[in-house]
């Protein structure tokens, strides 16, 4: 099909992708250009070097169930974040052949970012074309995470059929969960970010955890990070459900997305049931020999699930 034929093509697909997800149509054109760079990402030879995780990887992991994201989160391994370093490599990404002449990828600017005040980063702003349609999205790239039991390979399921699926490496789900449970930790009550709470709902809801590695990786997250905790910690997250402000905030958010969420009072049970007995491990030095069963919602000792 010739480059013009198939950029048409892609394009009227996703428009009806668009009426039947109920994404809008630049939401679509986002997430189809995001899968670009995965693929090009794997044609460079840098695919090791980059762990996707975030938004993007949550995507990917709930096939195309969960809030999907504008921009890609990326922890990199083995080369320096250095800004003229991580430049060149995007440059070189962009470039990448994929047989997917019809779409181009170009770089716009390069900015260096600081998570809490403590990760350095770098955000590389793109902007893709697809004929006369132009799609801009953003990636950021940090270091200085820890990932239990480490970065797995993947393949990536694609959003439209007859294009590659581009196998990467991503971050685990044990990692994903520390993270998120070691910024509700760190700010308390002072959080504004009710997707770290929905996300540890969600996840406990639709996957298995082994409890040992899950207690490591919450952990060495806590620990990697400095994040002050007691034993008395979770008590404090507990409490959230009766917390007004928390309550208006988990609403303010619910508002804002399509899907239909529960009660800010059950997801802070499903935390209580999912991780205080990992944090009560933690704190006491125990290693926890439990599976987390998502079909039953409970932890079940390792020895029955033989």
């Amino acid at each position: 099909m010739a480059v013009k034929d198939m950029a048409a093509s892609v394009l009227t697909r996703l428009k009806n992708q668009a009426k039947e997800t109920g994404l809008t149509y630049q939401m679509c054109l986002q997430l189809f250009c995001q899968e670009e760079f995965l693929r090009k990402l794997e044609a460079s030879g840098y695919s090791e070097n980059f762990i996707l995780k975030g938004g993007m990887y949550l995507y990917i992991m709930t096939e195309f169930e969960s809030r999907p994201t504008r921009d890609i989160d990326f922890m990199i391994r083995w080369i320096s974040n250095d800004m003229e370093n991580m430049i060149q490599i995007m440059k070189k990404i962009c470039t990448a052949n994929t047989g997917n002449d019809f779409i181009r990828l170009e770089m716009l600017s390069s900015e260096n970012i600081t998570e809490e005040k403590e990760y350095h980063g770098v955000r590389t702003k793109f902007r893709a074309y697809i004929k006369n349609v132009k799609i801009p999205f953003s990636i950021d790239v940090g270091v200085d995470d820890v990932i239990v039991p480490g970065a797995v390979k993947r393949t990536v399921h694609t959003r439209l059929e007859g294009f590659h699926s581009p196998t990467i490496y991503t971050y685990s789900l044990e990692s994903t969960i520390a993270e998120k449970f070691d910024a509700i930790v760190k700010r308390m009550e002072a959080t504004s970010r009710m997707k770290d709470f929905f996300d540890i709902y969600y996840l406990s809801g639709v996957f298995d955890f082994e409890g040992r590695k899950l207690q490591e990786a919450i952990s060495c997250t806590l620990d990697h990070r400095g994040t002050i905790y007691k034993s008395n910690s979770f008590d404090r997250i507990k409490s959230f459900k009766n917390n007004t402000l928390m309550i208006n905030l988990w609403n303010n958010y619910q508002s804002g997305t399509k899907e239909n969420k529960p009660d800010f009072h059950v997801v802070i049970e499903q935390l209580e049931k999912f991780l205080e007995p990992i944090f009560h491990a933690v704190i006491e030095e125990k290693e926890w020999f439990y599976t987390w069963d998502s079909s039953v919602q409970k932890w079940i000792p390792c020895s029955e699930k033989l």
